[in-house]
């Protein structure tokens, strides 16, 4: 299967795990869409050359680009042969950032179920430190468990068709 193919496919479960706009005021990323943070938006916008703009105007297609550019590629999933470790640490990365992604990764040692626990782990420390984002912990544990739940059932299917 090809590079782009199996992002398309992982980026079936990540829109949906994203969803669309978000303004909430806890949110230390300010206003979403697609997940998309209005920083990361204008500094993919000025590497295009192109105008800085409102996240909410950004479109499917663009934010598909740029999550492939800023994301699975820059976390090196994009290297990854195993497909469901590669989900892992793409989805690691948009929710924590690329560094903090790949940390996770690393420390995992490429072991999926201790990658799961090692940012369940995180988000319970997050709370922990920060206590007004506790208001976001079911999302982000229910956000690992569907994660989970993909890359048992559903990739394996859609590997399988391809």
């Amino acid at each position: 299967m090809e590079d782009k193919d199996r992002f398309c496919l992982i980026m079936s479960y990540l829109f949906k795990a994203e969803g669309g706009y978000s303004n909430h005021k806890y949110d230390k990323g300010g206003v979403t869409n697609y997940g998309i943070t209005q920083k990361t938006y204008d500094a993919f916008r000025k590497k295009k050359n192109l105008t800085s703009q409102s996240v909410v105007k950004i479109t499917k297609d663009e934010a598909y680009n740029l999550y492939y550019e800023d994301f699975w590629c820059a976390s090196g999933a994009d290297k990854i042969e195993n497909t469901a470790l590669a989900c892992v640490l793409f989805d690691a990365c948009v929710n924590h950032g690329v560094a903090l992604g790949k940390s996770l990764y690393l420390k995992s040692d490429g072991n999926i179920n201790t990658f799961l626990n090692l940012r369940r782990e995180k988000y319970k420390n997050i709370v922990k430190n920060n206590p007004t984002q506790k208001v976001f912990l079911k999302g982000w544990l229910n956000r690992i468990d569907n994660l989970e739940k993909f890359i048992k059932n559903e990739l394996p299917k859609r590997l399988s068709i391809s």
